[in-house]
């Protein structure tokens, strides 16, 4: 697929996304998603995925998850998870939240955002987003694996993050992983974790 047909198709999801919509809607859409397929295609990620379905009382509810893996250096799990959360917490847009799942401990980011096509304009239209970012050191890997979640769905944020939180939790590492792997074995990591948030968010 060249990029030409990229852009088509993204916009036709947007349309989807917003099919009583505005067009500033589906603007926001469209950008969200080809900045998610750029950071694909640029392999800083290695989950990319979004859901897009109707709830009972006929809106359409959609969401993005990007997953990837991102170098850790300090190989105490307990220690790296602290220092993430001292760092994130100092934003104070976000909400921070220590978490354990079975593969250790971890963080959680909630926070809101405003999309705005030209921030340089006060009175420009924007569109509230929610986010939710988990953070999970993973130090028999050397990685540190984030979870990010978009929505512009704010009513079904609880859900997302459920969605995101049994990801979490399902997590598996392989046990003849070793603390600094080579490219086979990190291979497999990205496969048993993609596999994994597939299976729970689609």
């Amino acid at each position: 697929m060249d990029d030409e047909e990229r852009q088509q198709q993204l916009w036709s999801i947007a349309e989807d996304v917003w099919p009583h919509g505005t067009d500033f809607q589906r603007e926001v859409t469209f950008h969200t998603y080809r900045e998610m397929a750029e950071l694909v295609l640029a392999e800083k990620s290695f989950y990319a995925g979004f859901c897009l379905d109707e709830t009972p009382d006929g809106r359409m509810t959609t969401a993005s998850l990007l997953a990837r893996l991102d170098p850790l250096d300090e190989p105490d799990a307990e220690l790296s998870a602290r220092g993430l959360f001292e760092t994130l917490s100092l934003n104070p847009n976000n909400t921070v939240e220590q978490v354990r799942v079975p593969v250790g401990p971890g963080v959680l980011v909630l926070c809101g955002l405003e999309w705005q096509p030209d921030p340089q304009d006060g009175t420009a239209p924007s569109l509230p987003l929610a986010r939710a970012d988990v953070y999970l050191p993973l130090p028999r890997m050397g990685q540190l694996l984030v979870l990010s979640l978009t929505t512009p769905s704010l009513p079904d944020l609880p859900f997302y993050v459920s969605l995101l939180s049994k990801s979490a939790h399902d997590l598996t590492v392989s046990s003849g992983s070793k603390s600094r792997s080579g490219p086979d074995s990190m291979d497999e990591t990205r496969g048993t974790g993609a596999e994994q948030v597939r299976a729970d968010f689609g």
